[in-house]
């Protein structure tokens, strides 16, 4: 799923996955999984996986591309063409929303393309641009009871 969440665009070319999983930003992403704050969601029809959704902290020294800071988990997720726009992604997101509550985080953040249609649904789920880094958007949703927006 990690591997659909970088390809996300069916416009660009995707190398092979065995190539990729070399890619040192991939196995980053994976490296230590397991570790406090780590957190997915899986969603299957059967035995087939439709998307994934994953919640990660990270530090100033060691972080990815949706960071905000070492309290703040970032969201990544990633649905199957095909399966795309039936509210998987929706219900994943709002999984992990609620863990990440339960777990008493203050928000949540990810990084997406402006152009990426997943956009729309995270800012309908509350996730605010707060900053742009060359391509990408960073977004934050503030998940405690507070005024801010």
């Amino acid at each position: 799923m990690l591997f659909e969440a970088f390809f996300w665009d069916a416009t660009v070319e995707r190398p092979a996955f065995t190539v990729f999983r070399e890619h040192p930003e991939f196995k980053k992403l994976l490296s230590g999984w397991g570790r406090h704050g780590d957190r997915g969601v899986v969603a299957e029809d059967g035995l087939k996986q439709l998307g994934a959704a994953w919640s990660r902290l990270w530090t100033t020294e060691l972080h990815s591309y949706g960071f905000v800071d070492a309290a703040t988990p970032e969201l990544g997720i990633a649905v199957i063409g095909g399966h795309r726009r039936q509210g998987i992604g929706r219900a994943l997101i709002n999984e992990l929303i609620a863990t990440a509550r339960t777990d008493g985080f203050p928000a949540m953040s990810l990084s997406v393309s402006p152009v990426n249609p997943a956009r729309t649904l995270y800012e309908s789920l509350g996730f605010r641009r707060i900053s742009e880094s060359g391509t990408s958007w960073t977004l934050r949703l503030v998940l405690e009871n507070t005024t801010e927006k």
